[in-house]
């Protein structure tokens, strides 16, 4: 029997889950996080977004719906605008390149400033035109907010044992802007609708009532290549519009993110040296030829890295974005496992006695998940899955995405007696969680 195991059952862990982390404000970069949780899975490629914390009395689950405060273009039955999929134009052989000063014209009427209001503030950010009756990309989070709540359940500092502090007294929600407003670049205001958001991909649409408007080219970001000319054009640091010029610096660059609401995704990535800042978010990346690759966002940029920042494929983006338009949410089809879990540490392994010195801890199991299912206990320490060693939660995470939400996963378990192999059906994950 491991030392200082819950005497109910010898084979798990007495243990409090993790603190939350302190989030950044709206308008810097929170890139490259690695996860700590595995509650729910990803859509698509996904990505973490940029969140606000605010602390307060009033207690919000952290696995709810996200909270919509703008009416969603989607369930208005009067809203009878085109929700016709965009679709990505390919170039024919004779397509001459354009100057940078011929990209900006062409480019510039389908670029326009969002602002956002949250409970915490504003924010800016930058969104794309899609169709001439006003549908309009932009970044998940550049429409949403992570609020984080103390609901007086326990330490409201959260400490804990070796940093598992008590995240019984916080919980964690997605609210969207109580007011959206796209300016165009004639300098008109339109109040705006959220369509639809999916925080995993970082990707939303809005919706502004008119016609008339310029929608923005799509290009084969499948057809890139390292040393393709880059622009990127955007509302950057409250300066107006503004651009940058640079190359494709790098192609299918996979990155590893948190999920604000748990669990971790991964992205695969433009990038470029284009300077792409706060603000930038949800603005074009466009190729020599006016036409848009990718989709920035500043909080994919790593800010100990001078010159490097990141931008969605568009190719990748479109379904997404289609459905997102025609349904208001993206349909979720990556596994979870149903747990929250952490890293052994040196620490953690003396403090409880563990008999492996790496893997992951199980520090909750999700009600009714495949791996309550299959009996896997808050306490059980994972140190294995399909037979390839799990040193920690981004070995785990690797793992599982490589499967589809209904096959089955072995995990290896490290207990008192012996280590177990045990199957879990991997449940699909919900939407907007």
């Amino acid at each position: 029997m491991f030392d200082n195991f819950d005497n109910r059952n010898p084979n798990i862990i007495d243990l409090e889950p993790s603190v939350p982390k302190k989030q950044n404000s709206f308008g810097k970069a929170a890139a490259f996080i690695l996860a700590v949780t595995i509650i729910g899975g990803a859509s698509g490629f996904g990505g973490a977004y940029l969140s606000n914390t605010m602390i307060n009395n009033n207690s919000v689950s952290q696995t709810e719906q996200q909270v919509q405060s703008v009416p969603t273009a989607a369930d208005e039955e009067s809203n009878t605008a085109s929700k016709s999929s965009v679709e990505i134009e390919k170039l024919s052989d004779n397509s001459t390149g354009l100057s940078t000063q011929e990209i900006v014209k062409k480019v510039t009427p389908s670029v326009v400033c969002v602002t956002s209001t949250f409970s915490t503030g504003t924010g800016t950010g930058t969104g794309i035109i899609m169709t001439d009756d006003g549908y309009i990309i932009t970044n998940a989070h550049v429409v949403e907010e992570e609020v984080t709540q103390y609901n007086g359940n326990g330490d409201e500092f959260g400490f804990g044992f070796f940093g598992f502090g008590n995240s019984n007294a916080y919980t964690k929600s997605v609210q969207k802007a109580s007011k959206v407003v796209v300016t165009t670049s004639d300098g008109k205001d339109y109040d705006a609708t959220i369509v639809g958001s999916d925080s995993s991909s970082d990707l939303a649409v809005l919706k502004i009532n008119g016609t008339g408007f310029t929608p923005a080219e799509f290009g084969d970001s499948d057809a890139l290549v390292m040393g393709d000319k880059a622009v990127a054009i955007g509302y950057p640091a409250d300066l107006g519009l503004s651009t940058s010029e640079g190359i494709v610096s790098g192609l299918d660059r996979t990155i590893s993110f948190e999920l604000a609401t748990g669990g971790t995704t991964q992205m695969t990535l433009i990038q470029t040296d284009a300077a792409i800042n706060p603000g930038n978010s949800g603005g074009p990346l466009v190729n020599e030829y006016g036409q848009v690759i990718g989709i920035t966002s500043s909080k994919l940029v790593d800010s100990s890295i001078e010159g490097l920042g990141f931008a969605i494929p568009i190719t990748d983006a479109m379904p997404l974005i289609n459905e997102l338009m025609d349904k208001g949410y993206v349909t979720n089809t990556t596994p979870k496992i149903g747990i929250t879990g952490t890293d052994i540490t040196p620490a953690v392994q003396r403090y409880y006695g563990l008999p492996v010195d790496s893997g992951v801890v199980v520090v909750s199991v999700e009600a009714n998940s495949g791996a309550a299912k299959a009996g896997i206990s808050e306490g059980d320490v994972i140190v294995a899955a399909d037979g390839k060693k799990v040193k920690s939660m981004d070995d785990l995470v690797a793992l599982k995405n490589k499967h589809k939400a209904g096959e089955t996963m072995t995990v290896t378990l490290a207990r008192s007696s012996g280590n177990i192999d045990i199957d879990i059906v991997l449940d699909q994950s919900d939407n907007n969680e």
